[in-house]
């Protein structure tokens, strides 16, 4: 049961981020695979009461730190081109 769950559940990741690639682009697809890295440890945590060491929290950790810089990355970028293009319209 177990392997024929993880074959499904890799397929269904697969197609996800096959369609995130042709509908937005890699790196979002990237992003959302790196924010899926700290889900794992903690339904592991919940569902089987997995023990929550020193490597799984640094894991997350640099996991979540990796999205928020990407989000604050795409703040920047959006930031800029208005103010680039406020400046050509004017």
């Amino acid at each position: 049961m177990t392997i024929t769950w993880a074959a499904i559940t890799s397929q269904v990741f697969l197609i996800g981020a096959i369609g995130l690639i042709f509908e937005v682009s890699s790196l979002f697809c990237n992003a959302i695979s790196v924010l899926s890295l700290p889900v794992v440890p903690v339904l592991a945590l919940i569902v089987f009461h997995d023990k929550m060491d020193g490597v799984k929290v640094i894991s997350m950790v640099l996991a979540i730190w990796g999205i928020v810089s990407y989000i604050y990355q795409q703040y920047l970028d959006e930031r800029k081109s208005k103010t680039d293009t406020s400046i050509t319209d004017e």
